[in-house]
């Protein structure tokens, strides 16, 4: 049998918690005239954390890089509608993988005028050809955020089964990481 991944689940407490945390590191260094811009999806909900405890105003970019699990060519399939000319951005993304999707988007910040970019993540991976300027953990494992039960489910159910493991093995992988079992039914293929 192969290798499977080992998984870290993160709470919606843990998850405010961690952003909360991370507010405070901004606080300390960051200007407060900054502008919030979000990595779409997985940056929506920690940039909606951080635009409340900062109290700053949020704008988001979607990069799409995975399609099918497979890593693709980066592209930019919602272009930000603002002007950014001078102003101090918030990069946010809640976990930087490769590195890849973060030097896009600052690349794609950079033509807009962008006084300064910061990048803030929750996680980055230890061999990400860039890490965010501040981040929370650096973490080797597969994090599931608690707003990705359907889209967990889904990528992980196939990676099991090629490791020869039985679904009833995910599932109860999954309950023991703190998802409810009518979550998990609804999307587990028997």
């Amino acid at each position: 049998m192969k290798n499977l991944p080992q998984l870290q689940f993160i709470t919606w407490p843990e998850f405010h918690d961690m952003g909360f945390d991370l507010a405070g590191q901004l606080k300390q260094t960051r200007p407060h005239s900054c502008t919030i811009v979000s990595v779409a999806r997985g940056g929506h909900a920690l940039a909606r954390l951080l635009s409340d405890f900062l109290k700053l105003p949020i704008f988001s970019v979607s990069i799409q890089s995975y399609q099918d699990l497979q890593q693709q060519e980066l592209r930019i399939t919602q272009e930000l509608n603002v002007d950014l000319k001078g102003r101090n951005v918030l990069l946010v993304d809640e976990i930087i993988d490769s590195g890849k999707t973060l030097v896009r988007a600052m690349d794609y910040l950079n033509d807009f005028g962008a006084g300064s970019i910061t990048s803030v993540s929750l996680h980055v991976k230890p061999g990400a050809i860039r890490k965010s300027d501040f981040f929370v953990e650096e973490t080797e494992k597969w994090v599931v955020y608690p707003y990705e039960v359907r889209e967990t489910i889904e990528a992980l159910q196939p990676i099991w089964e090629k490791c020869g493991h039985a679904p009833r093995h995910l599932r109860d992988t999954l309950l023991a990481g703190g998802l409810k079992p009518e979550w998990v039914d609804a999307y587990l293929t028997p």
